[in-house]
């Protein structure tokens, strides 16, 4: 089995996303492949044969009694795990939520300022400032960086990221109650002419990139850092799901939390049942049995 490229994992997965399981089974097992007798003695072994093998125990954990009475008896030992396991990822998106840039402070568009002045052709031209609010909401402000823009709602067609990259607001101060400044947009000139008619149809839009409080960074990605990284795992592939990639193995993903911060010891259902019906999962395929307990056979 050699490793498949990302495109092909994800289109496999499209249509069964059990297939992940899977596949970071025999990533784990290339760690003990080393030899040619090796792969030699696993050549014959293919996705196809070691998943119909996983789905095939997966099956008949519905159907054969010893493996229904061990579940059961994992049930017992680890089921309140899982439940552990949700109070933490809860927590801490939580956290995220309460320490967000949009919960610590607004940054809000109120209206522009105009200037005439002759331009280098001797033309009379306008300049256009805009009067930008920042308010913080729960505590002091450090400093902040914003980006922003001017959107025509009426442009069909908008850039990738248009919204967020032609302006930048940089505040190296700090800032205890509104700080109300004037900045001069990059606009196009049907946005600039619609702004100064005050055209509803143009709408101000903003981000905060970076926010200090206290000495402490707020933007996203610090905040992720904080988290213990089996819980930071889960939810960057959570949020991914609807984006990059609409397969998500949760179990998967709780089960390296409990590891991490419940239960060091932990094991996962299918593993205990694993560990304890030897003798039956070798008659259903002795080989890939073998593969998959290679390195604790040596």
């Amino acid at each position: 089995m050699e490793p498949l490229e990302a495109k092909e994992i994800d289109r496999v997965a499209r249509k069964d996303k059990t297939f992940l399981a899977t596949y970071s089974v025999v990533e784990d097992k290339w760690n003990h492949i080393h030899t040619p007798e090796d792969s030699s003695r696993w050549q014959s072994i293919t996705y196809d044969r070691l998943h119909t093998y996983l789905t095939t125990i997966e099956s008949a954990q519905l159907n054969s009694p010893l493996v229904i009475q061990l579940r059961e008896k994992w049930e017992k030992s680890y089921n309140s795990h899982r439940v552990t396991a949700d109070t933490i990822i809860k927590t801490w998106k939580n956290y995220l939520q309460s320490n967000s840039t949009d919960s610590l402070v607004t940054v809000s568009y109120e209206g522009i300022e105009l200037e005439r002045f002759r331009n280098s052709r001797k033309e009379i031209d306008t300049l256009l400032k805009a009067k930008i609010s920042i308010k913080p909401l729960k505590q002091v402000i450090d400093s902040i960086s914003v980006q922003y823009a001017f959107i025509n709602l009426n442009d069909t067609i908008q850039p990738a990221d248009s919204s967020f990259t032609p302006n930048v607001i940089e505040v190296k101060k700090r800032i205890n109650q509104i700080h109300n400044l004037k900045v001069f947009p990059d606009l196009d000139k049907e946005t600039k002419r619609m702004l100064i008619a005050k055209d509803s149809s143009v709408a101000f839009s903003a981000v905060v990139t970076n926010l200090y409080c206290s000495g402490k960074s707020f933007c996203k990605d610090s905040l992720m850092k904080e988290m213990p990284k089996s819980v930071q795992a889960y939810i960057q592939a959570e949020s991914r799901t609807d984006t990059l990639s609409p397969v998500f193995d949760q179990n998967f993903y709780i089960e390296n939390i409990i590891k991490e911060l419940v239960d060091k010891s932990f094991m996962s259902q299918s593993a205990f049942i694993k560990l304890n019906a030897e003798d039956y999962y070798k008659e259903i395929d002795s080989l890939v049995f073998n593969f998959l307990n290679y390195n604790s056979l040596q």
